[in-house]
């Protein structure tokens, strides 16, 4: 008896913690400068792919450093799908080859070289939560974005995380026109 107590009581005690773990309403607008102003962090994540062509699921690693930063993508067994990054303003991609590849645009880049449609200079503001002064957006019941439109992009924000006193996104889903993008982060690091 005493033992289903105590297991009762960590229950309890474990809910209670989820519960306070709830943005307060309104809490994105008092971040909001603070999201704009991050420009050192880097995370982990799962993210899945759907194409009328593919399915797939990749870990994905991004760091990012004011304007510039690295993208990796590598598949279930560990294999580097790409390589991309962003220094001094010049866009590279390395392929799962070991080719290296430039361009100015580094949506158009991967797109040439994967098919995927990925908008890699916008994900950089709305993987934080951070859409743009022009989005629309639909805040949830705690005042943090939960539909975005933007560029053609539909974003769904489906649950956030806090870390250092600031919400940011855990569960993002994003679709374009045949393209869907969702991105589970395991880990996020501010200012590594």
């Amino acid at each position: 008896m005493r033992t289903l107590l105590i297991c009762l009581g960590l229950l309890l005690v474990s809910g209670c913690a989820y519960r306070a773990e709830e943005a307060p309403v309104g809490s994105w607008q008092a971040q909001k400068q603070q999201l704009a102003a991050l420009q050192d962090w880097q995370l982990a994540a799962r993210l899945g792919i759907i194409t009328p062509e593919e399915r797939g699921s990749l870990s994905l690693f991004w760091r990012q450093h004011s304007d510039d930063y690295r993208l990796n993508l590598t598949n279930v067994v560990g294999k580097r799908v790409f390589d991309l990054s962003r220094r001094n303003g010049r866009i590279e991609l390395v392929d799962g080859e070991g080719r290296r590849h430039t361009a100015t645009n580094a949506q158009e880049l991967v797109y040439r070289l994967t098919g995927w449609n990925l908008p890699v200079e916008q994900l950089a503001d709305w993987i934080k939560g951070l859409p743009g002064e022009a989005d629309t957006v639909i805040f949830d019941a705690d005042g943090r974005p939960a539909q975005v439109q933007s560029h053609g992009w539909q974003l769904s924000y489906q649950g956030y995380t806090q870390i250092d006193q600031l919400w940011l996104p855990s569960r993002l889903e994003l679709s374009h026109d045949t393209t869907t993008l969702k991105l589970a982060v395991s880990r996020w690091e501010l200012n590594p």
